[in-house]
């Protein structure tokens, strides 16, 4: 059975997948652009409102549906401000080997919570 602080735990796990990207970026020889950064937070954002919509799709307990639609909010209007940044920059975000091991490790995981299920939910 999945019990709500699995599915916290597992939420925790995705960011903490998503700082350890940035940080093997970060010490890595070469240092990433600014629109490179600008991907990496705009794709951050994106898999965080993807997980929170997955809790809301599975989800009846209403501590949980609370924290995703937060975190729905928030990271709306973070990349929100991102693309506002951009676009008065006139800067292209651009694709990188950090957003991209982000998205690859946001899709296994996302897999693996598909498959969960339980009273806690």
């Amino acid at each position: 059975m999945l019990h709500i602080s699995s599915l916290l735990k597992n939420s925790v796990l995705t960011a903490t997948v998503c700082f350890a990207a940035a940080s093997a970026m970060a010490q890595s020889t070469e240092k990433p652009t600014d629109p490179q950064i600008a991907d990496i937070a705009f794709t951050a954002g994106q898999i965080d409102i993807a997980a929170a919509g997955l809790a809301l799709e599975k989800t009846k307990n209403r501590p949980v549906r609370s924290f995703a639609e937060e975190m729905v909010r928030d990271h709306e209007a973070v990349n929100k401000q991102v693309l506002a940044l951009l676009d008065k920059l006139k800067v292209e975000p651009e694709d990188n080997d950090t957003s991209k091991s982000l998205v690859d490790a946001a899709s296994k995981k996302q897999a693996e919570l598909l498959q969960l299920s339980g009273r806690g939910l």
